[in-house]
C-alpha cells in the first residue's frame, strides 16, 4: 500500500496549496475539492436554505469517488511497477464535509429529517471509507482565514461571515477528537497531525519532510 494523505482545515486555510506541493514534492496524485466546478456552490451562498442539502448531497458523491480514486492510486502506488504515483494526496475527505453538513443543520439551513437522510447515505459510503496513512489538519485561526478568503476574491465567497468560520473550526476540532479517541472504525490507527498554518507564504518543507517521513517515501 502506498501512501494517502488527506489535508484538512476550515475554509481559507491553505489545504490547496499545501495538496499541490506535497504531491509536486513526494510524487502523489493530487486530487483536489470540486469547488470551481461545484454547480451549487454559488447558488448555496445566495439561498442556504434552498441549496444546503442538495449541495452537501452532490458533494458527498464527488467525495466519496475522489476518494476511491486516491485509494486505487495508494494501493498501484505499492504494487504496479513503473506507476507514476507513490500514492495520493487528497484535498479534504468526506468526513471534513459532514462538519459543514452538521453545521448546517446547526445553522437551520438542513432540517433535521434531512440530516438523517444524510447520515444514512454517509454511513454506507463510509462502510469502504479507506483509513489515510495521515491526516494533516491545518489548524488556522478564524480570522487569518477570513482575510486569505478576502484577498482570493472569490465571488461565491464574498459573504461568508467569520462567525461560520468560528463555528467550522469547532466543528472540525470535534471530528479530531473523534478520530483521536478511535469513535469511527474507518479512524482507527489513523495518524492525525495537527499544524500551524496562519502564516502567509509559510514555507511547506517542513510538513513535505515529516509526511515523507511518516509515510516512507
Amino acid at each position: 500500500m502506498g501512501a494517502l494523505v488527506w489535508v484538512e482545515g476550515i475554509i481559507g486555510a491553505g489545504k490547496s496549496t499545501l495538496t499541490a506541493a506535497l504531491a509536486d514534492s513526494l510524487q502523489l496524485r493530487g486530487i483536489y475539492e470540486p469547488v470551481e466546478t461545484n454547480p451549487m456552490l454559488e447558488k448555496f451562498y445566495l439561498d442556504p436554505k434552498k441549496y444546503a442539502f442538495p449541495m452537501q448531497l452532490y458533494l458527498m458523491a464527488k467525495r466519496h469517488a475522489m476518494q476511491q480514486l486516491a485509494a486505487w492510486e495508494a494501493a498501484a502506488g505499492a504494487s504496479i511497477k513503473g506507476t507514476n504515483f507513490k500514492g495520493a494526496v487528497v484535498d479534504r475527505g468526506l468526513p471534513g464535509d459532514r462538519v459543514f453538513c452538521k453545521l448546517h443543520v446547526q445553522e437551520g439551513n438542513i432540517d433535521p429529517e434531512m440530516w438523517e437522510v444524510y447520515e444514512t447515505f454517509y454511513e454506507v459510503m463510509s462502510l469502504n471509507l479507506p483509513t489515510p496513512s495521515l491526516l494533516l489538519f491545518l489548524d488556522v485561526e478564524p480570522e487569518v482565514a477570513h482575510e486569505r478568503m478576502t484577498r482570493r476574491g472569490r465571488a461565491a465567497e464574498a459573504g461568508v461571515p467569520l462567525d461560520y468560520l468560528k463555528k467550522l473550526r469547532r466543528g472540525y476540532l470535534d471530528l479530531l477528537v473523534e478520530i483521536e479517541s478511535g469513535t469511527h472504525a474507518w479512524s482507527r490507527g489513523m495518524h492525525v497531525m495537527r499544524v500551524p498554518w496562519n502564516a502567509d507564504n509559510q514555507d511547506p518543507q517542513p510538513i513535505v519532510d515529516a509526511v515523507r517521513h511518516h509515510c516512507r517515501l
